[in-house]
């Protein structure tokens, strides 16, 4: 019997895990897959750590210095999040692609649908990947008959994008008219975020410029300094001494310090979001903004 309640639970498992995949939503609930996550990035923190700690021993070992180990313990720990910001910058310029696609998609919808709540059900298979998911969350609110606007700023919020957020006030003021001008309003959102789309890559082609050029100084200026402590002690000998440990740790910090300003220098200017839930975008409706 307690077999047979087991294989019954098991059962029902599965076909919930295959009906959650089938939707596209994770495996495990939300609760769940946060705290997997969580779990994750601390492994990946102490593993990191611990990296660092070995490459910092070697190095102190190698070099005899114990601010030559400190310095190599700082750059492993920092180097992930110092070049990070290209992938950064990356995500943000796809998302910005994906808004416009999908805004392309959603004019294209329109012009044979009857209104808005029935050409977003229209755009959901040939969504970008970065906006499957939120978009199939807001179809199905809409589908459970939750008011448009708050299925918008349920969308604008997942995405977490300035430009969904323009697009989205633009749909919500469209929708509370009743104009019958959709069409018109997506043709001009889909020109202004290519526009900017266009913009933002050039930045990001720049950008990669720097990070590029930075990233051989850092590598350049680590690789002359490690072999000349190795293979050419005489030219570092005076660095032995307890004094001129004090000035080779001078110039580590001076070094670190003109690293995280090149990076920063090479890192994305943020885009403050101008919405936050239903009740920022009733405002924003109610004030009739639409992006120019």
């Amino acid at each position: 019997m307690a077999l047979f309640v087991v294989c019954v639970l098991a059962a029902c498992i599965g076909v919930v895990g295959i009906i959650r995949t089938a939707r596209g939503n994770d495996l495990l609930p939300a609760r769940v897959a946060a705290t997997r996550h969580k779990i994750a990035d601390r492994e990946g923190t102490a593993r990191q750590g611990t990296i660092a700690l070995i490459v910092g021993a070697a190095v102190w070992i190698l070099t005899g210095w114990p601010v030559a180990g400190g310095l190599a313990v700082a750059v492993v720990l920092l180097w992930p999040k110092l070049a990070r910001s290209g992938a950064i910058e990356k995500r943000s310029v796809g998302k910005i692609e994906a808004i416009a696609n999908w805004t392309e998609s959603l004019r294209d919808a329109a012009a044979s649908e009857s209104g808005l709540a029935q050409a977003l059900p229209a755009t959901l298979d040939g969504a970008p990947a970065l906006l499957r998911r939120p978009l199939r969350n807001m179809v199905e609110a809409i589908d459970l008959r939750t008011p448009l606007p708050i299925a918008l700023a349920d969308f604008a919020d997942e995405v977490d994008d300035r430009a969904a957020d323009k697009v989205v006030i633009a749909l919500s003021l469209t929708a509370q008219q009743q104009s019958g001008n959709l069409k018109r309003v997506l043709t001009t959102l889909a020109a202004n975020t290519r526009a900017e789309l266009e913009m933002r890559r050039k930045v990001m082609t720049e950008r990669n410029g720097v990070r590029r050029q930075a990233n051989q100084v850092a590598i350049g200026l680590l690789a002359l300094a490690g072999l000349q402590a190795v293979f050419l002690r005489g030219w570092v000998e005076p660095y032995d001494s307890w004094y001129g440990q004090v000035v080779l740790g001078v110039l580590a910090l001076v070094y670190v310090l003109l690293l995280v300003r090149l990076q920063r220098l090479a890192a994305p200017e943020a885009h403050p979001r101008f919405l936050s839930g239903a009740t920022a975008l009733t405002h924003a409706a109610n004030r009739k903004v639409v992006p120019q």
